[in-house]
């Protein structure tokens, strides 16, 4: 794990002198606005509307330590209006589903110290005609935050299968066979469903049951500086070891780092004018089953494991899902699909950091072709954005 936390390191103490993207004072750049491109307004408005509150904005309404109880803190929080609730460091065993609502920040005193482990276990949901299981569940809430806290999937005692180096030979054991060693895994740790303007701001999410983290018919969220890495549940057709944008638009991930789990996907209708800005992946970039379109990923790192089923850009299959929508660009991406340069292991197609590329809409067709009229766009970025004076 050395050389993610070097990268979050760097990245965000180079950050920390400056405003940094996702805060709030940030407004559309007309000067490098590049009218081939109008999907650019609509990209800059991605993210929090007025961004992301200062720390010191929303004043503490509650300090908890372990042993306390979570739920009852957060819906007495809301019922006041909102606010933070601090979670000093420990470890808080989470052992039924805790519901976040509007206007609740739950902020970490120390993000590796702040451990919310959770420890509920439940079948795959298909199985019994059940609804899945999520540790922290936010539904139709507005002004969510979860910041600087590691939320960990802790109900077994034995690790994911995966591979801890990236040069390990492909098996089809990681992600095309089931997890029987316990079938009672299907847990999530944090779900966003119809919500807005919310945030998940410097988390690490690690050993997932099934998805670490996902979004679905949301608006307006901002996901920055997290680390996700594992999940337990990533095979074929069992819905787990997604970070997923469902049917979202208007959300902003930034300076993500993904790894060991099955995909991050940009996917399902509504999924629209969002963007993925200097994130890196080990796992596949996957748009699939009808997005929307014009969702734009620039200048991330995008590199997946030999021992990763899938090259760093995919778009599902034709028996399983339906083709992704027009206009989603590629631009500015080091890209390595499973081990080899380019967007495809058959047939070699370079990232070039001055093209840009569009993903294909059609099933048959290359996954990623450069743009007819590929030059660089005007400004150097299709994410044109500033401080505001």
């Amino acid at each position: 794990m050395r050389w993610f936390l070097v990268f979050w390191i760097l990245a965000t103490g180079a950050l920390a002198q400056k405003p940094m993207i996702g805060d709030a004072g940030w407004q559309f750049d007309e000067s490098r606005f590049d009218p081939r491109f109008p999907a650019m307004r609509e990209w800059a408005r991605a993210g929090v509307q007025g961004g992301i509150p200062a720390r010191s904005a929303t004043p503490v309404r509650a300090t908890l330590r372990p042993g306390d109880n979570l739920q009852q803190a957060i819906d007495q929080v809301a019922t006041k209006g909102g606010g933070v609730i601090l979670l000093r460091k420990g470890d808080y065993p989470i052992r039924q589903t805790v519901t976040i609502r509007s206007g609740v920040i739950l902020r970490g005193e120390h993000r590796d110290s702040t451990r919310l482990l959770v420890q509920m276990k439940a079948p795959f949901f298909k199985t019994n005609g059940s609804t899945p299981a999520t540790g922290f569940a936010v539904t139709d809430a507005e002004r969510v935050g979860v910041e600087n806290l590691t939320m960990r999937y802790a109900a077994v005692s034995f690790e994911p299968n995966d591979r801890a180096d990236t040069n390990a030979a492909w098996s089809p054991d990681v992600f095309h066979r089931p997890e029987l060693r316990d079938t009672t895994v299907y847990v999530h740790l944090l779900i966003f469903t119809r919500c807005r303007n919310s945030w998940v701001d410097g988390c690490t999410f690690l050993w997932a049951g099934a998805h670490p983290l996902g979004v679905s018919a949301c608006q307006h969220m901002t996901l920055r500086h997290n680390i996700i890495d594992r999940a337990y549940i990533k095979q074929d057709s069992r819905h787990g070891g997604y970070y997923g944008c469902w049917g979202s638009s208007y959300c902003l991930f930034y300076n993500e780092t993904v790894r060991r789990i099955r995909h991050f996907a940009l996917m399902l209708p509504g999924c629209r004018y969002n963007v993925v800005l200097n994130c890196n992946f080990e796992v596949d970039v996957n748009f699939h089953d009808r997005d929307d379109g014009d969702n734009l990923v620039e200048g991330c790192r995008i590199h997946t494991p030999v021992w990763h089923s899938w090259t760093a850009v995919t778009t599902g299959t034709p028996a399983k899902h339906g083709p992704p929508g027009k206009g989603n660009l590629l631009f500015n991406n080091a890209v390595r699909s499973k081990g080899k340069p380019g967007f495809s292991t058959k047939v070699p197609l370079l990232a070039q950091s001055s093209v840009i590329y569009v993903v294909t809409n059609q099933f048959g067709s290359p996954i990623v072709s450069p743009l007819r009229d590929a030059r660089p766009p005007k400004g150097g970025t299709l994410y044109a954005v500033r401080p505001k004076p």
